[in-house]
C-alpha cells in the first residue's frame, strides 16, 4: 500500500497534527502466515486484514488475536496482512487505491508462496477474503472495484462508513460474494447500516438482520447477506466471542 506518492506529496494533516510520510506512510510490510494444516491439493482462499486508525500490522494482531482466530477457523487459506496508514488517523488506501496495483501484489504473494513449495501452479487461483476493521472499509471498497480476483467474503467490523456503492455494485454482479457487517451503537456505523438494510428491502434483497449474541453459527453458514447489531464497543468486536473465527468458519 505504501509508499504512496499522494501522501508524500501532501502529508496527512487531521486535528490540527501532522502525519509525516516517512513514519506514517513509508512501511510496505505485509504479515503471512500459512497454518501448517494448509493442504496444497485442495482449493484455498486468501484472507486479507486490514486495520482501522491508530493501528499498525503488530498492535493489531496481538489485540485482535487475528492469527490465533484464523488458525482456530481452520480454513485451508493463508493469513494476509499489508500495512496500511501506521499509527494514523486515515482510511486511505496508497497504491490500493488504484486499478492494477492489488492484483500485481497478489501475483508476487503467488510466485513467492509457489517458490517456497506452498501452493502449486496447478491450483486454481485463490478466492479472496477481505475483513477489516474500522477505517478499512476504504481500502476494501477500492479492491471490489479494481480487483480481478474472484471475492468469497467481506467482513466489515465496525466499519461501513461510507462507499456503501461500491459494496453494493459488488454483491449486485457477485451473486456468491457473502457479506457480514457487524455494527455498534456508538462506532459511527449504525445509521449507515440501517440505511443500507433499508435500501436492501427496497431492492427485494434477502439479508438477515439479528443481535451478535442471537446469532447462530448455522445463520452465519446460511445466508448471504448478514447484518449483526452488536452492544460491544468499537473495538471489541473483533476478539470477544471469537467474532473473526466464527465469521470465517462460515466460508468454509
Amino acid at each position: 500500500m505504501f509508499p504512496d506518492s499522494l501522501r508524500n506529496a501532501s502529508p496527512r494533516i487531521y486535528d490540527g497534527k501532522t502525519y509525516a510520510a516517512t513514519e506514517h506512510y513509508s512501511d510496505s510490510s505485509a504479515y503471512i502466515f500459512v497454518p501448517d494444516y494448509f493442504d496444497r491439493t485442495k482449493p484455498f482462499n486468501f484472507v486479507f486484514w486490514f486495520h482501522g486508525w491508530g493501528n499498525n500490522i503488530d498492535t493489531a494482531l496481538v489485540q485482535y488475536q487475528l492469527q490465533q482466530q484464523f488458525y482456530a477457523a481452520h480454513l485451508n487459506a493463508v493469513f494476509i496482512f499489508p500495512e496500511g496508514p501506521k499509527n494514523a488517523p486515515d482510511s486511505y488506501g496508497g497504491k490500493f487505491e488504484q486499478p492494477k496495483i492489488f492484483d500485481l501484489f497478489v501475483k508476487d504473494i503467488e510466485q513467492h508462496l509457489q517458490q517456497e513449495k506452498i501452493i502449486t501452479a496447478k491450483q486454481k487461483p485463490a478466492q479472496l477474503i477481505y475483513a477489516g476493521h474500522s477505517g478499512a472499509y476504504r481500502v476494501m471498497s477500492y479492491l471490489l472495484l479494481h480487483s480481478s480476483y474472484s471475492c468469497k467474503g467481506i467482513l466489515l467490523f465496525d466499519a461501513l462508513y461510507g462507499e456503501e456503492e461500491k459494496f453494493v455494485i459488488h454483491l449486485q454482479q457477485h451473486p456468491t460474494t457473502k457479506l457480514i457487517d457487524i455494527f455498534t451503537d456508538q462506532g459511527g456505523t449504525i445509521q449507515n447500516s440501517k440505511d443500507l438494510m433499508t435500501d436492501m428491502l427496497a431492492w427485494k434483497w434477502k439479508f438477515i438482520e439479528k443481535e451478535e449474541d442471537d446469532c447462530t453459527a448455522t445463520d452465519l453458514k446460511n445466508n448471504r447477506i448478514i447484518f449483526l447489531h452488536s452492544k460491544k464497543k468499537h473495538n471489541d468486536v473483533i476478539a470477544n466471542n471469537y467474532n473473526f473465527q466464527r465469521f470465517l468458519e462460515s466460508m468454509k
